[in-house]
């Protein structure tokens, strides 16, 4: 493996450690359990679950939306945005 093979192999598994957690997801069925440790696997199940090209672009985009609370505060917003990871 190449020395830019491993950053990228690096920086695949902190996204997927990160954003995904992987005991939850197999329990529900989503990741397998031979999955584990296999970040690339991981990723293409992503990947072909949400329709994403990438990884990546999972919270790349921001989102904006309304969330119902039985006990609203006073002081909670109407609408709720949730940033983009990138920004």
């Amino acid at each position: 493996m190449t020395k830019e093979e491993k950053e990228k192999a690096g920086v695949l598994k902190r996204f997927m450690i990160e954003h995904f957690p992987f005991t939850a997801l197999r329990k529900s069925g989503f990741f397998k359990a031979e999955m584990k440790g296999d970040y690339e696997a991981q990723a293409a199940r992503v990947c072909q679950f949400f329709g994403y090209e990438t990884v990546y672009e999972y919270g790349a985009i921001e989102i904006s939306c309304h969330l119902s609370k039985v006990k609203p505060a006073p002081d909670d917003p109407f609408v709720t945005v949730l940033p983009s990871i990138y920004e």
